[in-house]
This record gives C-alpha cells, structure tokens and sequence, in this order.
C-alpha cells in the first residue's frame, strides 16, 4: 500500500507513529504554516482511506488529534 501514498503522506504517517500513534496539534500555531493547505489534504485523504482517525477542534478546520489506526500501521509495514 505504500507505494500508493505520497511521500508527504508517509512523512504524516511516521510522524504520527513516531508519537506512539497518537499526535495531537501536529501543525504549532494554525494558520502560520506555509504547508497547512497540502497538510490538510493529505489528512482528509489519509482518514478516508482508513488510514489514521482524526478528532477535529470544534468550529475551526484545524485537526486536534491524529490517531493511526490498524491499517496507517500496516501502511508503515508495522504489524
């Protein structure tokens, strides 16, 4: 499956489990992140694949928590 993702995917993806699988406020300050339009794409596409769970803050298109889920796993080759 990896060779499916992007790279700025998997990047989003290793960062998470690098965090023991949960990341939480992954971008700093919103709105001062040259990336965060791509950023948000790439974790609209990653939550519709399965891939990871997101918790989004409430009122703001800001993402509060990432979670991997089995799949965003097995997508990294971790089992």
């Amino acid at each position: 499956m990896s060779g499916e993702l992007t790279e700025q995917q998997m990047e989003l993806l290793t960062r998470v489990m690098q965090h023991g699988g949960v990341l939480a406020s992954p971008f700093g300050h919103p709105g001062e992140d040259s990336l965060l339009e791509q950023v948000l794409e790439d974790i609209d596409d990653l939550e519709a694949r399965g891939l990871i769970s997101v918790d989004w803050t409430r009122g703001s298109d800001e993402p509060e928590r990432i979670t991997l889920t089995p799949a965003g796993y097995e997508a990294l080759d971790i089992t």
